[in-house]
């Protein structure tokens, strides 16, 4: 799609985030702890939404909570805590009491506050569906609004209460399951995660296909019938670990149905996805319309870029310094995968965009970036080298990053590239994020595929996967099977090539952690840390089986005395 066209798309979106943002302000979006907390005396038939129009509105408040999806809490135990994203603490910078050390170390605790952040989130987001879904079901029972009508509504929300549910599954494991909003309970018990799952899945089976199939501006951003049978194909393919029983021919089946609708397919540039301007992208399922001034939330410049990229890209404000990704993670690319991109160097600056920035920093009207800080312990002075690539120490290579702490270097590590940047930017970013994405559609089904045949050449799994490859400019995989991204000089695993596929072309787009527990990675934490860390860091780091799960945060363990803990903490 040409630039001007993606344009035309993302203003045709601008009512819905309007919608979006002023609802955002309301009541009924305020981050909810605990299932109990909303105002029900405030919900009355009398202050009802009436018209079509108003019920669009609504919506709105179902949707709001996503702005919090791309660079929140959610993405802090998704990314930060797998081989391709690490936090070090730079000084007095990222420290948070040792938060971001202990994600990396998988040696968080119970009393971890910021485990709190992704509960918030999706009760926040099940309690306003479950809000909107009463308000409806009661209009439509009273006879105020044509049952048809109010129905197209109800299976929207319901399937996107299912997205909540699938989150709070996949990091928490037994939940609370409470969709009763006139009688919700005070302090709901948890629920078996595997019953939670198989509610979810019964849920949307009954109310994606009463979803519209229409790809358009009117359900961009929104849960159509094909980002329901997508949720659908997550739930499947991880229906071995949520419920202890593998579902394949129902992934497969899911996948199906979406590639052979014909309303999707891989877009010829991979990083069309993540322009500035990607609204209306062929491979977007379901995307967060995010926008710097309508619908804020998405700070990847921000958490990532070094203080002195405000003058790379003329950004309004001073970034934090803060993402980058791990050395294997990184060499984990071959370096004609277009995906990866290229290295500045002191003669020039990168010319090829990538996932990753890398090697020295410019600025915008040239020359390079410098670092004004007290940073002499850099090992190139004050030049900004993200990675430090190219550098030496005593004659041998610098490491991309010294240390996890406290002293990392203050460039430490190739940063995340992989949405553009816009020049001026403020804070806030106008990307659009694909929650669903058509080439993890792809994936899903080789990797299912390929669980059915057991076979490291079974050759649809091969198609699927080399689809993927050949538009990264990379040759046609043979075999499934290879050496571990986080792990390159280990010998062949079975499915290593495929699990090393999905994070190349999945990176930060929180599809790690869920990948590294099914393939049965997660416990292999101790391969991936930083090689750079003093005693005390290799002692906590953990790779116990029950980490694959986070604990329920100790607040809510104090408001709910239903609630019990997950084993190991």
């Amino acid at each position: 799609m040409k630039s001007k066209e993606r344009i035309k798309m993302k203003k045709s979106l601008y009512l819905f985030r309007v919608i979006m943002i002023l609802l955002g302000v309301a009541a009924f979006s305020q981050a909810c702890t605990k299932l109990d907390e909303t105002l029900y005396s405030q919900v009355t038939p009398a202050n009802f939404f009436k018209s079509e129009a108003e019920f669009v509105s609504a919506l709105g408040a179902a949707y709001t909570q996503m702005g919090g999806y791309a660079t929140g809490d959610i993405n802090e135990v998704q990314e930060m805590t797998t081989d391709e994203v690490v936090v070090p603490t730079r000084g007095s910078d990222w420290d948070d009491g040792g938060t971001q050390r202990r994600l990396h170390l998988h040696s968080w605790g119970y009393d971890d506050e910021f485990m709190n952040g992704p509960w918030a989130f999706c009760y926040s987001g099940v309690s306003t569906a479950n809000r909107l879904i009463y308000q409806f079901t009661t209009l439509s029972a009273n006879g105020q609004v044509d049952a048809t009508v109010a129905g197209a509504y109800l299976a929207e929300l319901t399937s996107l209460r299912s997205f909540f549910y699938w989150q709070l599954i996949d990091l928490y494991g037994n939940v609370p399951y409470d969709n009763d909003f006139a009688n919700a309970q005070a302090a709901p018990p948890q629920v078996p995660r595997a019953t939670v799952f198989t509610n979810v899945v019964a849920d949307l089976e009954t109310n994606v296909p009463l979803l519209t199939k229409n790809v358009d501006g009117t359900t961009y951003g929104r849960m159509n019938y094909w980002a329901g049978k997508f949720l659908l194909a997550k739930l499947y393919m991880n229906s071995q670990v949520y419920s202890g029983t593998a579902q394949w021919d129902a992934a497969i089946a899911a996948c199906d149905e979406i590639i052979n609708s014909g309303k999707y397919s891989l877009e010829s540039n991979y990083f069309a996805n993540f322009d500035v301007n990607n609204s209306g992208s062929k491979e977007f399922i379901f995307a967060i319309p995010y926008d710097k001034i309508f619908f804020t939330g998405f700070n990847m410049n921000a958490a990532t870029l070094h203080y002195a990229s405000q003058y790379t890209y003329n950004l309004t404000f001073q970034p934090w310094n803060g993402y980058c990704s791990l050395e294997k993670f990184y060499n984990s690319y071959s370096n004609n995968d277009l995906r990866k991109g290229d290295v500045g160097t002191l003669t020039g600056p990168a010319t090829k965009r990538g996932n990753f920035l890398a090697g020295y920093q410019y600025n915008l009207g040239g020359g390079v970036c410098i670092d004004d800080g007290a940073d002499g312990a850099d090992p190139d002075g004050k030049p900004v080298n993200f990675g430090n690539i190219g550098d030496l120490i005593n004659g041998q290579p610098a490491a991309q990053i010294n240390e996890l702490g406290p002293q990392a270097w203050r460039q430490s590590g190739v940063r995340i590239g992989k949405w553009e940047f816009e020049i001026g930017g403020t804070s806030d970013m106008s990307n659009d994020y694909s929650v669903f994405r058509y080439a993890d559609v792809l994936l899903m089904k080789a990797e299912a595929l390929w669980r059915k045949s057991q076979s490291s050449t079974d050759a649809g799994a091969l198609a699927l996967v080399n689809q993927i490859r050949e538009r990264a400019g990379l040759t046609d995989l043979t075999s499934l099977d290879g050496a571990l991204s986080f792990d390159l000089a280990s010998g062949s695993v079975p499915g290593g090539e495929l699990f090393n596929e999905r994070g190349r072309e999945m990176f930060a787009e929180h599809s790690r952690r869920q990948d590294l527990i099914r393939f049965g990675l997660w416990g292999q934490v101790n391969k991936w840390i930083l090689p750079h860390h003093n005693t005390t860091d290799v002692v906590n780091a953990k790779t116990d089986t029950y980490l694959t799960l986070y604990p329920i945060p100790k607040i809510q363990m104090a408001a709910n005395s239903n609630l019990v803990q997950n084993p190991g903490y």
